[in-house]
């Protein structure tokens, strides 16, 4: 499955609790292929569950991913840092290192 930072974990949960019921899922999916083929991938809250999406819980976060997508959670990083210049989440293949890409 997935790797989730605890800052992650405690930060995605801190904001699908302040979210109105029924709370959304966050969807990580495939968003491109890199010029030497691998996997780029983006996430979005997602309050509709496909025919064939897989659900799952990580450090009690709530998750979905399509079929194209799950063969490909192991890679899936998911990291939130807060430092003086910026703050937010990042999503990164952790099999993927050419040009700098995350």
């Amino acid at each position: 499955m997935l790797n989730l930072s605890e800052s992650a974990a405690s930060e995605l949960r801190k904001t699908l609790d302040n979210l109105p019921q029924p709370r959304p899922r966050l969807r990580v999916f495939v968003d491109h292929r890199c010029h030497c083929g691998a996997v780029h991938f983006s996430m979005n809250l997602e309050h509709d569950v496909l025919e064939g999406d897989q659900q799952f819980d990580v450090a009690g976060v709530p998750f979905v991913a399509d079929p194209e997508t799950v063969p490909e959670l192991s890679a899936v990083e998911i990291d939130y840092t807060q430092d003086w210049m910026r703050k937010g989440f990042s999503i990164r293949n952790t099999d993927h290192n050419c040009g700098g890409h995350t």
